[in-house]
Parts: structure tokens; C-alpha cells; sequence
């Protein structure tokens, strides 16, 4: 990707994305630890996978977990623009669209928790809301059917859109999660970020797959 992160560079981002105060991160925190330690924390993939121990095979993280981790941990890699936030002390709104698989697991996951100085606070919206008040939203695989007017309702607003939805970033989302086997992985399109006028971290650009595509949200 062109920013040279060495893999003990890799491995410190992907430790940041993945710690969180949910029951259960230790265990993975040392598994990565485990994993750095014979060389096999996915250097040279060109798309982002880490690896988490299934919670079929160890009893401690959820699919569910996984995600509001990824989800709070995103923030420390994004920048808004000037005038995004009212002051200094003006919290980062992470909303909740449609149907939630994270429920309270978020809530406990950014609880005390903040991002250069703010705190997070946590919305749960309905389809026709308005959305634009949000810095993050996490769009629920419930909305796959309504994407197209989600993205178009957030038109050149400031928010990263986040999804676990097939084809998310295609459509014109920022980021999507997806799960494959026991991996996450994560696809970050460009073209959406730069019309919301979000600044994503080159560090974080490096462990996902990156794509321009503007989607739904077209060219103007």
C-alpha cells in the first residue's frame, strides 16, 4: 500500500483496534501476542484479516465482541474536519442503525472510554431519522435493502458510515466488516471517505483493502 509499516508497527495497530474492555480482549490480546512471536501475524496480506480465536473453540469473544471493538477502535484512526464538533468537550456520536447485533456489548466496550479527549456516546436510530448528527454510523445488515437511500440521505455529511452488510463499500459506504472462517476483515473506500471528509489514517489504510469506487453517492 505504499506506507512501509514494518509488521511490529502492523501488529501495534492491530493491537489498538482489537484491545477493549470486554470481557475476554485479554485472551486475544495475548493470542495476537502468541501469534506475533512465531511471525505469523499476517504480513504481507494485502487485505486486512486478523485472526480471533472463535468463540465455539474458546468460550471468550463473540463475532458480536469482535465488531464493537473494531467499531470504537476505528475512531483513533479517523479525523474529522474543523467545525465538526462544537468544543473540546463535545462527545464523538457513534449511531446505531436498524437492527443491533452489538446491543449492549458496545455500550460496555466505550463506557468510560474516550478518543483525544472525548467521550463516546451511543444513539440508536430507526430508518428516516435523521442521520447527519452522527460522526460514526454503524449501519446493521437489517438495512441491506435500504443502503442506497441511507447513503444518499448522508450526501457529503461528515460521518463514517460503518457496516457489516454484503457489498457496503461498493455501494458507497465508507468502511465494511466482514467475517470469513475465524477472520475479520475490512475494505475501506476511499472515493466515500474523501466525500464525507473524513481523514483516515495511512497506518489503518495499510491493513485493509482499499478501494475507489464512489458508489451510490456518484461524483458530485
Amino acid at each position: 500500500m505504499g506506507t512501509g509499516l514494518t509488521s511490529a508497527q502492523a501488529a501495534r495497530v492491530r493491537e489498538t483496534l482489537l484491545c477493549a474492555r470486554t470481557p475476554g480482549w485479554h485472551h486475544l490480546t495475548r493470542w495476537l501476542a502468541r501469534r506475533a512471536a512465531y511471525g505469523m501475524l499476517l504480513a504481507g496480506f494485502v487485505c486486512v484479516a486478523w485472526a480471533w480465536p472463535a468463540a465455539s473453540q474458546t468460550g471468550q469473544l463473540t463475532e458480536s465482541e469482535v465488531k464493537a471493538g473494531f467499531l470504537f477502535n476505528l475512531t483513533k484512526f479517523v479525523e474529522w474536519p474543523d467545525g465538526v464538533f462544537a468544543d473540546a468537550r463535545d462527545p464523538i456520536r457513534l449511531g446505531i442503525l436498524g437492527g443491533d447485533p452489538l446491543g449492549n456489548i458496545l455500550n460496555r466496550v466505550v463506557y468510560g472510554q474516550s478518543v483525544r479527549g472525548r467521550a463516546i456516546s451511543i444513539r440508536r436510530y430507526k430508518f428516516g431519522e435523521d442521520l447527519r448528527h452522527c460522526h460514526v454510523l454503524f449501519v446493521s445488515g437489517s438495512e441491506q435493502g435500504r443502503i442506497p437511500q441511507i447513503l444518499e440521505s448522508l450526501r457529503r455529511a461528515p460521518v463514517l458510515t460503518v457496516s457489516d452488510a454484503d457489498r457496503f463499500a461498493e455501494a458507497g459506504g465508507v468502511i465494511e466488516f466482514s467475517v470469513e472462517g475465524n477472520r475479520v476483515r475490512f475494505v475501506v473506500n476511499q472515493d466515500a471517505a474523501r466525500q464525507a471528509r473524513v481523514q483516515i489514517s495511512a497506518k489503518l489504510l495499510t491493513l485493509g483493502r482499499v478501494i475507489s469506487r464512489p458508489g451510490v453517492l456518484g461524483n458530485n
